[in-house]
């Protein structure tokens, strides 16, 4: 470090002060090459200089030893007085630390730290300043481009309006929100971010767990991916293709997910047409086949006939087989016939209180041929005696037969065939009809109610339109109808649903309750609230049981009107509803009745989650699917004196 032989020394004896500290200085710093390091005078200027100020600012000692440091600074920060303001700060708090662009030698400017320490003497005076400056043009330069790098992509995915493009934080609440995602799914951004993202599936999705299922995988895979349906922000529906990622820091923590959707509802329409014509296809060759069947043997009766006029025996023979098949044809031709005007909504139902006892006994009697025929054992449990129903007799049994029929054509001689009714407490008739029969894949258990739809391996003989019919007619009357099998070989099972019991039947499930009970908690109310139909009915059917006064809502603006005209003791709130969550619902509510006992109910149960419902009010958090034990649990939590009393 070269020191210039000029520097004024004091009138004491020997070096000055600051020429002695210079000194020192001096052999330290000299060699040090990472690092500009060097001294000013009051004013600025340069009085030493080291090999690392050489190698960074391009100067020799020589060249900038005397110059002022404002040599360093743009015309620009030396017109606004920057140079100077940096040394005045110095002097005022010590020191100055500051990073910025600075110019070497020939005006290249590079991006330095810079560290400015005023120098004292023993009596406080300002005797100059040391500066250290680093360069750090490359890490500059690197941050720069990686923040371009992210801004670049940032406006991509922004952008980009074909794919919904969005974060999800580990437990799977929104983070990020793109204009695609805007455009499919019908939420603006801060509409969405911090909600779950469970709100893009639909009820049935929900109840199977479809996305919990989705982040393990992901995060047990490193992706996951699936084709289905999905819901948007006005309730309809539309076909996704889903791919969630599960991203990690450097250290390996799930940070969260990146989930790209995109919407294929028109391919999947597409596809939709393509396979109905392929079941129209079939179906026709098979009407053509289904009618041939019959005229078979008619065509050959009626020549036998004709030769034989005085074989009694002979003709009756003939004519009860052309019966047969003429009756047959018939049932072909009805079921045509429903279909058609079922389509064209040209079916009206013509409903009537009548027993239902008579409705099974007429379905009972058309489908009896067939399954003594198969030599099929059919078991028949009503349970409750007596039940009425609000029905058109004649689709109700139509729907019963078709059932039966479906089950004995898929079920080989001599299975199992059952049939179950349940009344509910809520006015619905829960028939059951059950085989050990084919069973139907998983990927098919949808697709069997299309219209000409035989399932993978079609039947002996029909149409495929007999489920048809039956859900349009179930839909018709309020009510529905699933399917359930474990798969290829292991039977099925399929449930019909529907509002059609009068009132003042058995079907009360509160009647088999004891006085002690109704008694116990008469005075009690529970509001329950879940855009799950299924859901929400059993749940109310639970409290009812257990002797409470219960209203049923399926979404959160219902549970709320309920709640205020309904004046609660107990409130059961599903978090992901419709038209308002379960969360603003509680809020409402909570104004209203603050002395209500409140319930979350969710699919999720982590520490944050139960946090979440416990921030908004709720005073318990319960995880589907709840147990009835928990249920009792939180009745003798809060309202054990008033069951009691």
């Amino acid at each position: 470090m070269t020191v210039p032989s000029d520097l004024p020394l004091s009138p004491d004896a020997g070096p000055s002060w600051l020429q002695s500290r210079l000194l020192a200085f001096d052999e330290i710093v000299a060699v040090v090459e990472g690092y500009a390091i060097f001294t000013m005078d009051p004013s600025g200027v340069v009085l030493d200089w080291n090999v690392g100020a050489e190698r960074i600012m391009g100067y020799s000692a020589g060249e900038v030893i005397g110059m002022p440091s404002e040599c360093f600074f743009s015309e620009v920060e030396r017109a606004n007085g920057l140079p100077a303001g940096i040394l005045d700060s110095a002097v005022k708090d010590g020191s100055f630390t500051g990073e910025g662009w600075r110019l070497r030698k020939g005006g290249e400017r590079f991006w330095g730290h810079v560290t400015i320490t005023a120098l004292h003497s023993p009596e406080g005076d300002i005797q100059g300043f040391l500066q250290i400056t680093r360069d750090l043009t490359q890490r500059r330069l690197t941050m720069e481009a990686l923040r371009q790098s992210e801004e670049r992509f940032r406006l991509l995915v922004e952008g980009v309006s074909d794919y919904a493009i969005f974060m999800l934080d580990p437990e799977g609440h929104v983070m990020s929100w793109n204009i695609g995602a805007r455009r499919i799914k019908g939420y603006d951004q801060e509409e969405i971010v911090g909600r779950h993202f469970s709100v893009f599936y639909p009820t049935q999705a929900l109840e199977g767990g479809v996305p919990q299922k989705l982040l393990a995988q992901a995060l047990r895979e490193g992706r996951a991916e699936q084709e289905g349906w999905r819901m948007r922000k006005d309730g309809t529906r539309f076909w996704g293709h889903v791919l969630i990622t599960a991203l990690h820091d450097h250290s390996g923590e799930l940070r969260g997910y990146a989930k790209i959707t995109r919407d294929l509802t028109e391919r999947r329409q597409a596809e939709s047409l393509r396979e109905a014509g392929k079941r129209k296809d079939a179906f026709l060759a098979t009407l053509a086949h289904e009618l041939r069947n019959p005229l078979a043997p008619i065509l050959p009766g009626v020549d036998i006939i004709l030769r034989s006029p005085d074989d009694p025996e002979k003709v009756a023979g003939v004519a009860a087989m052309m019966k047969r098949q003429v009756d047959q044809m018939a049932r072909l031709i009805d079921d045509l016939v429903d279909i058609s005007r079922i389509t064209t909504g040209k079916i009206e139902l013509r409903k009537s209180a009548v027993p239902f006892s008579e409705v099974l006994e007429r379905a009972m009697e058309a489908v009896n041929p067939l399954i003594q025929r198969h030599g099929q054992d059919l078991t028949v449990d009503v349970g409750s005696v007596g039940l009425m129903v609000d029905a058109d007799p004649h689709r109700l049994a139509q729907m019963l037969s078709n059932l039966l029929s479906n089950a004995s054509k898929y079920t080989q001689a001599g299975g199992q065939i059952r049939l179950s009714v349940l009344p509910e407490a809520d006015g619905h008739l829960k028939i059951s009809v059950k085989d050990n029969g084919k069973g139907i894949p998983a990927e098919f258990q949808q697709s069997i109610f299309e219209l000409f739809d035989q399932g993978t391996s079609g039947s002996s003989d029909g149409l495929g339109i007999g489920l048809t019919l039956v859900r349009s007619l179930a839909e018709m009357h309020g009510g529905s109808v699933s399917v359930l099998s474990d798969g290829e070989g292991l039977g099925s099972e399929f449930t019909l649903r529907l509002p059609v019991l009068l009132p003042g039947e058995p079907a009360s499930v509160s009647d088999s309750l004891s006085p002690a009970q109704a008694s116990a908690s008469s005075a009690l109310r529970v509001v329950i609230a879940d855009d799950s139909r299924a859901a929400a009915d059993i749940m109310g059917m639970f409290f009812h049981m257990e002797g409470f006064e219960v209203e049923v809502a399926y979404d959160g603006e219902d549970a709320v009107a309920r709640a205020k005209s309904f004046q609660p003791d107990l409130v059961v709130l599903d978090l992901g509803m419709p038209k308002i969550d379960g969360f603003e619902a509680c809020k409402r509510i909570r104004a209203m009745l603050p002395q209500a006992v409140v319930v979350a109910l969710s699919g999720w149960g982590s520490r944050d989650d139960r946090r979440r419902s416990s921030d908004a009010g709720f005073d318990e958090h319960l995880v589907k699917p709840v147990a009835p034990d928990d249920l009792r649990t939180v009745l003798d939590s809060y309202f054990k004196k008033s069951r009691a009393s």
